[in-house]
């Protein structure tokens, strides 16, 4: 079974939400769909292991699309890029419904 499921949440969102550890099949297959993926990403972690995600959102930061991170406290330390990257905005939320309504108005 993956890591993550992908399910349509809204017209150009996808929430991604963490269901296991990561294997290295899954992270081949998270970092080809960041690299495709051109729409908006709602992140749900919800009773993840934060280290894991914490790690694995760090790395995945330059590619990640415009998105939204719930379910977990994160350090927002693990969202800070170098500028000779282009990044799109990736924010942190308390809740679903803020993340999800900040998504709708990018």
């Amino acid at each position: 079974m993956a890591s993550f499921t992908l399910t349509p949440v809204d017209k150009g969102i996808l929430r991604c939400r963490h269901t296991g550890p990561f294997t290295p099949e899954d992270v081949q297959s998270l970092a080809g769909f960041l690299r495709e993926y051109s729409g908006k990403l709602l992140i749900d972690l919800t009773g993840a292991d934060v280290e894991e995600c914490s790690r694995y959102i760090q790395h995945f930061r330059p590619m990640m699309p415009t998105a939204a991170i719930f379910g977990a406290p994160l350090d927002p330390g693990i969202l800070v890029i170098d500028k000779s990257y282009y990044a799109n905005d990736v924010r942190l939320f308390p809740t679903e419904e803020e993340a999800l309504a900040w998504l709708r108005n990018q």
